[in-house]
């Protein structure tokens, strides 16, 4: 038997002394205590069926939310991914990383689960890449992988953010209106605008020019409403813009609040600005073109303070003279467009606006409705000021019969929007191919009661007004005449007043 060779003291083999630097120690800690995290605490939202969520290509995550962070999808385990971290980085794979491994469920017992309903669901993996390099190859490319995932981690997260905030305004819509929204909120547009005092956030894309619509803050001066591009030009416009309030007439001035009407032909710039800033909240808003505008008259409502009158919002409408029946007591489109900025919302000026294109039709004595087609919100505002302006007027009304068309001639609605409007509180009915308005006073005072009163500051004054019509009006006002309701009994007299018949000629909408 023979012996081992012995070698002298002096002729050992010594191995290299590892310097560990209190930089990688600190790198090291920062891993084991990103790894504290326990399977169970890791959210099942891959789009792989049958991965359980657990694990990052990038070596470092315990959960990953999107395929190409998915260590499953490219076939290698997250240990494997941890590892090759590691030794690149001259670190030691912590324990945490072996056990979680161990832990996790195999991808056949997994049941898939997603958070997200707008999130797609697939099976199909990366195609397998073994027999088609070398060993030395496939690592650096599954590390150029890992680099270009770890590099794009942020981007990734935030474009998921958006996507969730998007599929959750998109829950009632149509099935096409989530890829249209994605399609919108991942394009290249405006984010956010300094307007005065506040910072808006649009919701829509607006025809700026290309030098500001590629820009994703833009500054709006909120008294002539030019858009520019940086602070610095912002800043020393504020300075020297002499405007402190819109240009034209004011026509109304009520305590703090006032209208203002602008004429599209005399005021193109502006007028074009203000449509361009509104399309930043309004999808169907298409008039902003300097051809289109001089066509419509812009009525602004402010609110003043010692700094000047601040812009709440605006309706439009066509000029009388440029629609097609321009004589009066007809019916047409008091309102084109109507806009409340957002800080304002939901404080009753969308109502004010309504109003006073209605006082302004009544002035012109004209019969107004609104320019269709109308938005949702501007539906239900719309509803409830006709609902409550038709029940004010049955309330007080005393006759025994009641003509529609004089109802439309005293309130300036016009008789389909009354129609519609009877049809959805369930107060028109058809007897003996006859229309009656039930005018059941109990019932109307408590509808009356259970809406809310509109503020009195939000209603408009007629004594605080002062504006002329546009047009000279020769025709008068001529009332049509009410019609009796003879032959139905008794008991239906006593609830139900007679409406003027509806004829087929009658254009009476939707309903």
């Amino acid at each position: 038997m023979k012996k081992p060779l012995t070698f002298p003291r002096s002729e050992l083999p010594k191995s290299k002394p590892r310097i560990v630097s209190w930089a990688m120690k600190r790198k090291q800690k920062k891993l084991n205590q990103a790894l504290s995290v326990t399977s169970s605490n890791v959210p099942l939202n891959c789009p792989l069926v049958g991965c359980s969520g657990f694990g990052h290509i990038n070596g470092q995550d315990t959960a990953h939310v999107t395929l190409s962070g998915c260590p499953l999808y490219h076939n290698m385990s997250f240990e494997k991914w941890a590892e090759m971290r590691a030794r690149e980085e001259g670190l030691v794979v912590p324990e945490s990383i072996k056990r979680s491994s161990e832990a996790s469920p195999s991808p056949s017992k997994c049941k898939h689960k997603i958070d997200r309903s707008h999130q797609f669901k697939t099976t199909q993996r990366e195609p397998t890449l073994d027999d088609l390099a070398s060993q030395v190859e496939l690592y650096q490319f599954r590390r150029a992988q890992q680099r270009l995932v770890s590099t794009s981690e942020a981007d990734a997260r935030e474009h998921l953010l958006l996507c969730a905030r998007v599929a959750l305004n998109s829950r009632s819509s149509p099935n096409n209106a989530f890829s249209e929204n994605i399609e919108f909120a991942t394009e290249q547009r405006i984010r956010s605008v300094i307007f005065g005092t506040w910072d808006l956030q649009p919701w829509y894309q607006s025809n700026y020019p290309a030098d500001l619509s590629c820009l994703p803050t833009i500054y709006v001066c909120e008294f002539c409403l030019t858009g520019m591009r940086h602070q610095v030009g912002y800043n020393r416009h504020k300075i020297n813009c002499g405007r402190t309030f819109p240009p034209g007439s004011e026509i109304y001035r009520k305590e703090n609040l006032s209208f203002f009407e602008v004429d599209g032909q005399r005021h193109q710039e502006y007028c074009r600005n203000l449509c361009l800033l509104a399309k930043l909240f309004l999808r169907q808003k298409t008039v902003h073109e300097l051809d289109q505008v001089p066509a419509f008259l812009f009525y602004v409502l402010t609110e003043t303070d010692q700094s000047g009158s601040h812009i709440i919002g605006y309706f439009s409408k066509q000029k009388a003279e440029d629609q097609s029946d321009n004589s009066a007591n007809t019916v047409y489109n008091n309102l084109s467009c109507i806009l409340i900025l957002p800080p304002y919302q939901c404080r009753g000026f969308g109502r004010m606006l309504i109003e006073m294109s209605y006082v302004l039709s009544r002035l012109e004595q004209r019969i107004g409705t609104p320019e269709r087609p109308l938005s949702d919100l501007g539906i239900i505002i719309y509803r409830r000021y006709w609902r409550f302006e038709i029940l004010k007027y049955l309330s007080s009304f005393t006759a025994k019969s009641i003509n529609i068309r004089t109802m439309s001639q005293e309130l300036g609605i016009a008789v389909p929007d009354i129609v519609s409007t009877l049809l959805d509180m369930k107060m028109l009915v058809c007897y003996r191919t006859q229309y009656y308005i039930i005018n059941n006073k109990p019932d109307i005072d408590t509808l009356l009661s259970t809406m809310k009163l509109p503020a009195t500051d939000r209603c408009i004054d007629p004594s605080c007004l002062h504006w002329t019509p546009n047009i000279n009006i020769n025709q008068s006002n001529k009332s049509p005449s009410s019609t009796s309701g003879g032959g139905s009994s008794s008991s239906i007299n006593q609830k139900l007043h007679k409406s003027s018949f509806i004829s087929p000629n009658d254009s009476i909408g939707n309903i």
